[in-house]
């Protein structure tokens, strides 16, 4: 269990990175490096980011995880 909540920090760490970045280039590494954290938490042991049955997540990182820091809504 202490790998799986070091993947979570990690990938929360990448992202608030992403956020404040000040150039495009680093915002990219960011979240690339999020995206591979949150390839990492999926395959997990644990059902962390299953779907459900009615299509919800037990936690979904939106509005804060990789899909509000999209390369599409970058600034």
């Amino acid at each position: 269990m202490k790998d799986f909540v070091y993947l979570l920090q990690r990938e929360q760490e990448e992202l608030l990175r992403a956020q404040s970045a000040s150039c495009s280039c680093s915002r990219s590494a960011h979240q690339a490096l999020a995206r591979g954290y949150a390839r990492r938490i999926g395959t997990h042991a644990h059902p962390y980011r299953t779907m459900r049955r009615d299509g919800s997540m037990p936690f979904d990182p939106a509005p804060y995880g990789i899909a509000a820091i999209s390369p599409d809504s970058a600034v």
